[in-house]
């Protein structure tokens, strides 16, 4: 009789435990959810996407997209984004790249927000505006170009949104290794590298703004 007293106070601490586990775990669901920001909600709220990637409520790295370019833009206030990326093979890291009087910005950013490095260099001048027959002609319309490559951060769709569309096409076993997002002869593009479990591979283009998957192509593996 004791034994099975026992036992059953056992039973009753362990269903305890995991009840208050789960009230933790419920209060953090509902603070992060109170403190997303208000157009990730929307995004989240209005997206029909079908597949195996949604987006996620509680990401699990500590910063996302739009994180590292607040991180960027904390230290680069001034500095217009031309494009940013992540590559998920080994080490998941950030890019965001940006440009600022005349100089190209490339930092690179670790999933927990800690930046690894960070470049800084002159814009590169094209040979067409060398034959202009002024540097600071060819170095003002260089800038004028890579400023028609800026975009704000806010109109593009969520990674794992622009992903859904691509496995729409290549199939819900394919998943994105690395992608990238930049304008592209003006519009803006997400180019994700995919791979399925037995090894096959595609490259997807998908619109950044409407999430219109504008081509695929078929890879040869290198991982």
């Amino acid at each position: 009789m004791k034994k099975m007293f026992r036992l059953g106070a056992a039973v009753m601490a362990l269903g305890a435990g995991l009840m208050m586990a789960s009230g933790v775990v419920n209060a953090a669901n509902t603070s992060m959810m109170k403190n997303m920001p208000a157009d990730q909600m929307a995004k989240i709220n209005s997206w029909n996407g079908v597949g195996s990637v949604v987006p996620s409520v509680l990401p699990l790295s500590d910063v996302d997209y739009k994180g590292v370019v607040t991180k960027f833009k904390s230290l680069y206030p001034d500095a217009q984004i031309v494009g940013i990326s992540y590559d998920g093979k080994h080490n998941p890291t950030y890019e965001v790249d940006g440009i600022v009087d005349g100089l190209k910005i490339e930092m690179h950013i670790r999933e927990n927000g800690d930046i690894l490095n960070t470049e800084v260099k002159p814009l590169k001048q094209g040979k067409h505006m060398k034959q202009q027959g002024s540097m600071m002609y060819g170095q003002a319309m260089k800038g004028n170009h890579s400023m028609s490559k800026a975009f704000d951060v806010n109109d593009i769709i969520m990674p794992e949104v622009a992903e859904t569309k691509a496995q729409e096409k290549v199939g819900g076993t394919f998943e994105a290794m690395d992608w990238s997002v930049e304008k592209e002869h003006g519009r803006l593009v997400y180019e994700l590298d995919m791979i399925d479990g037995s090894g096959k591979e595609a490259e997807v283009k998908v619109d950044a703004m409407t999430g219109e998957v504008i081509n695929v192509k078929a890879k040869t593996s290198k991982y």
